[in-house]
């Protein structure tokens, strides 16, 4: 039965934005002239945008850009590169009126007042007669698609989503907002505001209730209880999975197989990538040509999500020997490009791990580790954080957070101003290292200012290619946080961003006491106050 999260769903549905104001330009083409129509237009001035950007030296954005805009270019011959097409007029218009709201205070109040508008309309549902806020309720308009490391429709145009390409998900005594929509669904299972199918992707494009909402944050606090269920019983688990890598059945040892992967290397589950996604790669998906075996270890090496690069090894000394007998066994007489468990999908693992443990999943495992390495850091730092200043304590917790960014690889390329910002706090500490205080209260300050700046400095410089904040958002159970933190005297709510305080609300109540033994050994049935705000 599925579970239902609402009886009564109210909303106005979404802002959908209307097209921008047509300006009439022009671009050249071979010396010709050409008029813009609106969607043209709205497209070319997207590319200007871009023009000081590393992307338009990008051969397969360009080559993307250029196959939609030409649909649009009323002209016998097409150009063969976007590098033939003059955009100087809408560069020229594009700067004036970018120039024009920059300065225009009047221009900007008028934005900021249409907005808080706005939001007054479409940023709030009524749950079950209360108030709740809708995270994204403006649909994003048309614009070129960015996309994640090398995906492969980076620079095709994201076309305008419109009233009818929307479903709304109200209850049934809610009354229809005015506009022409897709759909009316009366889903009380979902949370969802609206959904749409995304033209360019084909992907579900959904607006949520907002993280804040008691709905959210209960759905968020069964998945870290779910990665304590698992942490009591790991040690189980882990035979569970070691005992069917011998199981007769072919298919039960190849799914054990890859599910000894997840836990073992943290490696995400995979499955078949859409049509045009990216080429990245798990465990049920990786090809013959990821694995290398060496004398004393196996070496995994490919794109993982977001075409991140994921490599680790493992010691053939330290994994059960038959994981390693049923990995060779699965790769001979394959080809490189062949797929090492070609008939394991993210169903049939899931489908295994329930078996033994219902509501267990691969991804279960990778909130369990991420807490697990987080809790460990925590504990070589508690002892030392607890006598010294906030700090410390927010460096070291901040540690912890980049030992679980890396362990589950949230790689990301290094900021454009990365070497810039560095260069900035480096000259500051040395003006600081030479300033002379005159009482001993500027000596206070300035030694505080000093240690801050020092501790800023290699952070960055350790952090400069990790992602800390999805790991944070999405995998590390909060109340291992809010536990060292009252251990050490520091204000949890410090270790968070305001959104991410609205959240994890829910953990303000939590009742964990650091130390008190293992993640394996915590009481999973701590009961949490439902009244959230």
């Amino acid at each position: 039965m599925e579970k239902v999260y609402w009886s009564s769903f109210r909303h106005n549905g979404v802002y959908v934005p209307p097209p921008p104001e047509y300006l009439g330009v022009s671009v050249k083409l071979n010396g010709e002239s050409i008029k813009l129509s609106p969607e043209a237009e709205e497209m070319a001035i997207a590319w200007v945008k871009l023009l000081k950007t590393p992307r338009v030296l990008d051969p397969v954005f360009k080559k993307n850009f250029l196959k939609d805009f030409v649909r649009k270019l009323k002209v016998d011959k097409k150009p063969s590169s976007i590098d033939e097409i003059d955009f100087s007029e809408v560069a020229q218009v594009y700067r004036r009126l970018a120039l024009r709201q920059k300065r225009s205070k009047k221009l900007s109040r008028e934005k900021k007042l249409l907005k808080r508008q706005l939001k007054k309309t479409y940023g709030y549902a009524l749950v079950d007669g209360r108030r709740v806020e809708i995270a994204n309720w403006m649909v994003e308009p048309p614009g070129i698609f960015l996309g994640r490391g090398d995906h492969p429709l980076r620079g095709r145009w994201k076309p305008r989503v419109r009233h009818r390409d929307i479903t709304l998900n109200l209850s049934k005594d809610a009354p229809v907002p005015p506009g022409d929509w897709g759909g009316i669904v009366h889903d009380p299972s979902a949370m969802w505001v609206a959904r749409w199918r995304d033209k360019l992707t084909g992907k579900m494009k959904y607006v949520w209730l907002h993280e804040s909402s008691r709905i959210r944050q209960n759905k968020d606090k069964e998945k870290f209880e779910k990665a304590l269920r698992l942490a009591s019983r790991i040690e189980r688990v882990r035979k569970y999975i070691v005992k069917s890598l011998h199981a007769r059945s072919l298919e039960t040892r190849k799914v054990a197989t890859v599910c000894y992967l997840i836990d073992k290397l943290g490696m995400r589950v995979g499955d078949e990538k859409d049509r045009d996604e990216a080429d990245t790669v798990g465990a049920t998906t990786l090809r013959v040509e990821h694995v290398v075996f060496k004398k004393q270890t196996i070496e995994f090496r490919f794109l993982g999500k977001d075409s991140v690069p994921w490599h680790k090894s493992i010691k053939i000394s330290e994994v059960d020997p038959a994981f390693v007998a049923n990995l060779q066994a699965f790769i001979k007489g394959k080809r490189p490009t062949d797929q090492i468990f070609d008939t394991v999908s993210s169903t049939s693992v899931n489908r295994f791990l329930g078996k033994y443990m219902p509501g267990l999943t691969a991804k279960v495992f990778r909130t369990y580790h991420a807490t697990r390495v987080v809790e460990n850091a925590l504990s070589r730092f508690a002892a030392k954080a607890k006598r010294l200043n906030k700090l410390y304590k927010l460096y070291y917790a901040r540690l912890a957070n980049l030992e679980a960014a890396v362990f589950c690889n949230h790689k990301r390329t290094v900021a454009k101003n990365y070497v810039s910002s560095l260069r900035k706090k480096n000259k500051k500490l040395e003006e600081l290292l030479k300033a002379k205080p005159k009482t001993k209260k500027q000596e206070r300050s300035l030694k505080r200012k000093k240690l801050k700046l020092e501790l800023e400095i290699d952070l960055l410089k350790k952090t400069r290619d990790y992602n800390l904040a999805t790991s944070l958002k999405n995998y590390i159970d909060p109340r291992v946080f809010k536990a060292w933190a009252d251990y050490v005297k520091l204000d949890w709510r410090e270790m968070y961003t305001k959104s991410l305080q609205k959240k994890f609300g829910w953990v303000a109540f939590s009742k964990w006491a650091w130390p008190d033994g293992q993640l394996e050994k915590r009481d999973i049935k701590e009961k949490v106050i439902q009244k959230l705000t």
